[in-house]
């Protein structure tokens, strides 16, 4: 059995930790998607199950490109370069002081804003190209409840994935 674990809200890190264990345990595979891997740094996951950061679908976005070379990669190679053995420590602070709260502050809600579909997109296009197929979708908390809801209809009615609230209620 292929499982995905939309975590998205974090807030039933422990359960979703020992579920997806046991679906581990149980031969199958499991998938847990989160949207801060901050949140989750202290919980450890059985090995076998994938764990995989909501961001990194984003990666190959084109908006998400551009903002990283123009906040991240040009200003840090300037620093590197004016800096020179220092530059690290100051693109440490740049990146800290600078480059992290724009794109919390004013990148990330606007990206929001523009382009409210992309996320679920990306998740049923990570759905679609699994080298094994998906059988459940477990929404593990309410914040990723509308985003199942959306990947699903980005899936479209032939779709074979079941949804369900915990792992215990797979057949």
């Amino acid at each position: 059995m292929n499982v995905l674990f939309l975590a998205l809200g974090a807030g039933r890190r422990r359960a979703v930790v020992e579920e997806s264990a046991r679906v581990v345990a149980n031969g199958g595979t499991a998938t847990v998607v989160i949207a801060m891997a901050k949140q989750w740094k202290n919980e450890t996951f059985a090995p076998g199950v994938t764990v995989l950061d909501s961001s990194l679908l984003h990666q190959d976005e084109l908006l998400w490109r551009i903002e990283r070379l123009m906040v991240y990669r040009g200003p840090e190679f300037v620093l590197r370069r004016t800096f020179g053995k220092r530059g690290n420590s100051a693109v440490r602070a740049y990146r800290n002081k600078v480059a992290d709260r724009f794109h919390k502050r004013a990148f990330l809600p606007v990206h929001k804003r523009l382009r409210k579909d992309v996320s679920s997109k990306l998740l049923a296009g990570h759905i679609t190209r699994a080298p094994k197929a998906y059988e459940w979708i477990v929404v593990t908390d309410t914040r990723s409840m509308p985003e199942a809801v959306d990947v699903l209809n980005e899936l479209g009615p032939n779709n074979r994935i079941g949804l369900a609230w915990s792992a215990e209620h797979l057949a």
